[in-house]
């Protein structure tokens, strides 16, 4: 491919992630205090790869009662590193950025909230290529799943399955499963 036609399908790539930043900024209810949530992210993908990122979870857009479950959705601002440390001779690294919606469904309990989660959306990653997997374009779909507890009302703990792939709109399309630990804390 042509480098200035890479180089300009990022920028292209890049600007969307921005308007979709600024938009999920715009449509966010002003932050309360206890409403903005710093997420420290690690993990692992059979033993080849490894994932630390962090996240900010911002105010909530929608809130329901499901019985004795409250469901909140909310919009969420990701950064990670990815290392490869294989021997394949392709980039052992790459950084990741992405935004999505994520809604956490709550159970209260005395002390300590069971909660499990579901999010959507989209990354852009620096490189279409990390060791042995072919990533085939910049740009990635984000499906996540998770369960955890809050523990006293200001910090979490739990555990988030991350898949990213770019659904075939280019081949080979080899996608990255990853498991990871997640701490998150309120201010």
């Amino acid at each position: 491919m042509n480098a200035h036609l890479l180089t300009h399908s990022r920028r292209v790539a890049l600007r969307g992630l921005a308007a979709g930043v600024g938009l999920a900024l715009m449509l966010t209810p002003p932050a309360q205090a206890d409403d903005l949530q710093l997420l420290i992210k690690h993990g692992t993908v059979g033993g080849r790869f490894e994932r630390n990122g962090i996240g900010l979870r911002f105010g909530t857009l929608w809130t329901s009662m499901w019985g004795p479950w409250t469901a909140a959705l909310k919009p969420e601002l990701e950064f990670s590193r990815l290392r490869y440390s294989g021997t394949a001779d392709a980039p052992h690294s790459l950084d990741e950025a992405g935004i999505l919606g994520v809604l956490r469904v709550t159970h209260p309990g005395a002390g300590l909230q069971a909660y499990v989660e579901a999010g959507l959306g989209g990354a852009l990653f620096s490189h279409d290529r990390l060791g042995d997997k072919t990533f085939s374009t910049h740009f990635q779909f984000s499906e996540h799943v998770g369960a955890g507890v809050t523990l006293g009302g200001r910090a979490s703990l739990g555990w988030q399955f991350s898949h990213y792939s770019n659904a075939d709109i280019r081949l080979p399309n080899d996608g990255l499963d990853v498991h990871q630990i997640v701490l998150a804390i309120r201010f």
